[in-house]
């Protein structure tokens, strides 16, 4: 358990890099799958345009960090599941600023290959990245993450929190504890899909079963 100072802020301009090197481990393979196979624009870098700009799956306005003895050891990744449409339509824009309207097309045809994956319902708060670093992990770190997030949900009206997690990651243990339940199964064929573990399970926590 965690016995060092703690304390959760919205993230700002200077945690960029941070940050991003969060969301990575929060994706693995599959981040750079997604944003990494462009000539001359490294998973990095993508990562970093989007962190900094507005309105999309990846704006600094939509994250927030964790610091341990002022150090940033965590980020969450969250947002009503209401704005998700907006903010993909968004985040596409975005990308054809960033690298072109060839190469953000190649990456929206990679979109069917996910199915029928239903990331959030619209009632819900959804916990899109969630990531602590290794050495940093088991320490109490991730719940109070998990417990921010459950404040955000209901200071925005919302008695759901949702996420996906990957099949095998080891933290859909702390989700459980944490009142999260499996809700759905999604499997894939592609190795790429889901950082290559073979496909996600949502889950879902029922705030007013937890209050």
């Amino acid at each position: 358990m965690n016995d060092l100072p703690v304390r959760i802020r919205p993230a700002v301009l200077d945690d960029l890099d941070v940050v991003v090197s969060l969301i990575r481990l929060s994706m693995g393979e599959e981040l750079d799958w997604l944003f990494g196979q462009e000539k001359d624009y490294p998973t990095e870098s993508v990562m970093g345009a989007l962190f900094i700009r507005k309105g999309n799956r990846l704006s600094h306005e939509i994250c927030w960090v964790i610091e341990e003895l002022g150090k940033v050891v965590g980020a969450l990744v969250a947002f009503p599941g209401r704005m998700m449409r907006r903010l993909d339509v968004q985040t596409a824009l975005h990308l054809v600023s960033i690298f072109g309207f060839s190469a953000t097309m190649r990456l929206v045809q990679r979109q069917p290959l996910y199915g029928d994956l239903v990331e959030a319902e619209a009632d819900e708060f959804y916990l899109s990245n969630l990531a602590v670093y290794p050495d940093r992990q088991g320490r109490g770190i991730g719940s109070a993450m998990l417990n921010y997030a459950d404040k955000l949900a209901r200071a925005g009206g919302l008695k759901k929190c949702s996420l996906l997690v990957t099949f095998g990651n080891p933290a859909r243990r702390l989700y459980e504890r944490a009142g999260y339940r499996l809700v759905q199964t999604y499997a894939f064929s592609h190795p790429m899909i889901a950082d290559g573990s073979g496909g996600f399970y949502r889950m879902v926590k029922d705030l007013n079963a937890s209050s």
